[in-house]
């Protein structure tokens, strides 16, 4: 009989480590919970298919690796279809080496979202805060949440869904309402919001916002302070470079103010799981990371402008003058863009609805271990790709290259062509497209087409898109110098006509072809497009632009902050 908690269910077929996690569970969440234990597969099984018929929602499911039965991964994978929204830890022995793979290919997949390792005592350091984790990420989606803002809409509504995103994407705790429903009908009495201009934002103080810009929505919650409109460093952009730097630059008593046009993170903050990043080992979303490191600069003094897009640059003197697109108009010392590139898609709504369960756009080496004797499939035909196709050949069972051109050598190097070319289990297929996409848990096929109209299904669980990347720098076109694809250039990279502007010293490393003004991370010309190294990149560059104070006429106080920050 139900008692209308969630449940959580753990299967282990070794008795005495089955009871002494059931037994530390229940002291923790039995209150909140309701948790069972099993000695196999199939009593798991049993057991939540009765809870499904009986509407019971299920938050946690642990299974064993290496049960009689079945492996806990697959037996995972059949939870997913009786409870799509269950949590799933696969429960391992602390340094088994046939775990790693196993557990990297899971997550990978989209089979299992995380990993406990086992033994776990004392429970309040090795077991509870995981297992937090992981009902923290099933409450977010499926539990009660803090509402300091209110959404009102119609169903369907794709300006409420709109602001919903922008919202979760900054970390702002929201809830939805759809005006026809009861709950939303009370909102409409108690409010007086004008159904004719829905959607409406219901403010924690009770201000009501119809049908909101992005801009006023950023207002409302104060996220868009310019105080004096003067700072030190003014970075544009909120992605993992620009965080790193207002923490590096706040801390470091740099009076710092952030902008950004969408959403902190950028596309890092979109990400569902980040596994290769240092410290995590059993990875962090996008969006939780970007929130600690904006909560961190903040503390730190740093100050955000969010929804505001900078779409000019001058110099004024010692000053660098920002025009955001509402008008003002941010004097900084030294500016940082760090406006980060988007990577192209296909444009094709079924590949894209697998993005981050099978649909990848960088091909780490934790993705390679984890697609080890997989069909994989590698779609473009410049160098990313090509090192794409290199470096997961050498675990992949095949790697189908797809190129829409008739040649290699039109874009892609060519000791990469050589190499690619060596490679026996590489299946080159010039002159076709990915046109289709289909699975039920994640990615399990594509079909591609060739020029003749000929179609093929491929058997795979991972497509990497690598057709390159746009990055968000028209807004300085002919003010700082650019490559062929718009990347900014920096340093040493110069021409000699954007070295006339420095005039008695050389550009410093990270520093675009208008003195004062830096670049990191994605934006840049050259810069490794990975995580870690855009954060790298951001707290760099604070050291850089340090030194470029020292050297700025009548700036003696910046040589003291610097001094006292080393």
């Amino acid at each position: 009989m139900s008692d209308g908690h969630p449940r959580i269910v753990i299967v282990d077929d070794r008795p005495h480590g089955l009871s002494a996690l059931l037994d530390a569970i229940v002291r923790r969440y039995g209150a909140d919970y309701r948790v069972a234990g099993h000695l196999s597969a199939h009593a798991l099984l049993e057991d939540l298919a009765a809870a499904k018929r009986e509407g019971d929602e299920v938050a946690l499911v642990i299974a064993d690796q290496w049960m009689p039965e079945m492996t806990g991964r697959e037996l995972l994978l059949r939870v997913h279809e009786l409870f799509p929204e269950a949590q799933r830890a696969l429960l391992v022995g602390w340094g088994e080496k046939r775990s790693s793979d196993v557990i990297l290919q899971g997550c990978a997949l989209g089979q299992l979202d995380n990993y406990l390792l086992k033994p776990w005592s004392p429970a309040e350091i090795h077991l509870y805060p995981i297992i937090g984790e992981f009902l923290a990420d099933w409450a977010r989606t499926h539990g009660p949440r803090l509402e300091l803002v209110r959404i009102l809409s119609p169903e369907p509504s794709a300006r409420g869904h709109a602001l919903a995103d922008l919202l979760e994407r900054n970390g702002v705790p929201y809830g939805c309402y759809n005006v026809d429903s009861e709950a939303g009908r009370k909102i409409l009495e108690e409010t007086g919001v004008d159904r004719d201009r829905l959607p409406a934002v219901v403010m924690l103080d009770g201000r009501v916002l119809q049908d909101p810009t992005n801009a006023e929505l950023a207002d409302a919650l104060g996220a868009a302070e310019l105080e004096d409109g003067t700072c030190d460093l003014a970075i544009i952009g909120a992605g993992p470079s620009g965080l790193a730097a207002a923490v590096g630059g706040a801390s470091e008593g740099l009076r710092t103010v952030v902008v950004e046009r969408e959403a902190v993170g950028g596309q890092a903050g979109t990400s569902s799981l980040i596994r290769n990043f240092l410290g995590f080992p059993r990875g962090i979303s996008g969006a939780d990371l970007a929130q600690r490191a904006y909560q961190q600069a903040w503390l730190f003094g740093a100050r955000y402008v969010l929804a505001r897009r900078a779409t000019g640059l001058r110099r004024d003197g010692a000053w660098r003058i920002v025009t955001l697109d509402d008008g003002r108009e941010l004097a900084a010392r030294a500016v940082l863009i760090a406006t980060g590139a988007d990577y192209r898609r296909l444009g094709l709504p079924r590949v894209e609805r697998f993005e981050g369960v099978g649909v990848l756009y960088n091909a780490g080496i934790d993705i390679a271990i984890a697609l080890k004797g997989q069909d994989v499939v590698v779609c473009g035909g410049g160098n990313s790709a090509g090192q794409a196709v290199v470096h997961l050949a050498k675990t992949a069972r095949r790697v189908v290259h797809v190129v829409r051109g008739n040649a290699l050598s039109k874009t892609m190097s060519a000791y990469l062509i050589r190499e690619i070319s060596r490679l026996p289990n590489v299946q080159l297929e010039l002159e076709t497209e990915v046109v289709d996409a289909d699975g039920s848990r994640g990615l399990q096929q594509i079909t591609i087409q060739r020029c003749s109209g000929a179609t093929e299904v491929i058997q795979t669980p991972a497509l990497f898109v690598m057709i390159g990347a746009h990055p968000h720098t028209d807004w300085v076109e002919g003010i700082i110098e650019r490559d062929r694809t718009g990347f900014i250039v920096t340093g040493n990279d110069l021409g000699p006509k954007a070295r006339l502007q420095f005039r008695d010293r050389e550009p410093m490393s990270l520093e675009t072809s208008l003195p004062g003004v830096f670049a990191a991370g994605d934006v840049r010309a050259g810069s490794i497009k990975r995580l870690a190294s855009a954060v790298g990149e951001g707290t760099v560059a604070v050291h850089v632009i340090h030194e470029y104070l020292q050297l700025v006429p009548g700036t003696e106080r910046w040589e003291t902050i610097a001094s006292a920050a080393v």
